[in-house]
């Protein structure tokens, strides 16, 4: 049994999921809500953050049983880290591929970025799978220096006067970190819960360090482990 799973805030992750589901003939599963942690060959869809892993696809590789495992990961500034090599040393399992596509960032309206054209070569390696090289990439010297902290810093999630307390945020939220529309400090910034209300209640705003950041050119680098 082959397998597709995801984890998005935003939805761009989302929407690459669903674009190699396609390709694959595979549903894209999210990951936060599966109860099945067992697959022949997996690939998983996620976002880079800070160029870290984001915590809930940590907890979910670490719980997965599969025999074969490709990673596709999502960014959408600067830099990819190395976080293909991380994950696949997570696993454990036997890695057929990865790549790192651009899709933009999720603070800002930008367009996704990818086109069929850069992706083939690891849509074949799925339908054809074999063991991979995990390539070294460079990942910044502060990258790991309290990367949830900084974004809390840079990004202010706010709840406005459409909130009716449906409490759907705080179902969504797969780090427990919203209640009634009001953040903690297990928030990552992920914007689910954003993207997600039926009320259009929640609203974000970036900082000005953050502003900074995000005034870096883009990075539109293809990187395929294969």
């Amino acid at each position: 049994m082959n397998r597709l799973f995801y984890f998005s805030g935003s939805g761009k992750s989302k929407r690459f999921a669903e674009f190699l589901g396609k390709e694959l003939k595979i549903e894209p599963e999210d990951l936060t809500k599966t109860k099945n942690f067992s697959a022949n060959t997996s690939v998983i869809v996620f976002p880079v953050y800070c160029q870290n892993i984001p915590d809930p696809v940590v907890t979910f590789i670490e719980k997965l049983n599969t025999d074969k495992i490709a990673f596709a990961a999502t960014y959408g500034r600067k830099s990819y880290g190395n976080v293909i090599e991380e994950a696949a040393e997570l696993s454990g399992s036997e890695f057929i591929g990865g790549i790192c596509v651009p899709c933009g960032h999720s603070f800002l309206s930008e367009p996704d970025d990818f086109e069929f054209s850069s992706v083939v070569k690891f849509v074949e390696r799925i339908k054809n799978p074999h063991k991979a090289f995990c390539e070294p990439s460079h990942k910044d010297f502060y990258a790991d220096l309290i990367p949830a902290k900084r974004t809390r810093i840079g990004v202010k999630i706010t709840r406005n006067d459409f909130c009716n307390n449906c409490g759907i945020c705080e179902t969504n939220c797969s780090m427990g970190a919203i209640k009634n529309g009001y953040t903690n400090k297990n928030c990552i910034r992920c914007l689910r819960c954003v993207t997600e209300c039926p009320q259009k209640a929640l609203e974000f705003k970036t900082l000005w360090f953050m502003k900074v950041y995000l005034t870096a050119k883009r990075k539109n680098e293809v990187k395929l482990y294969l």
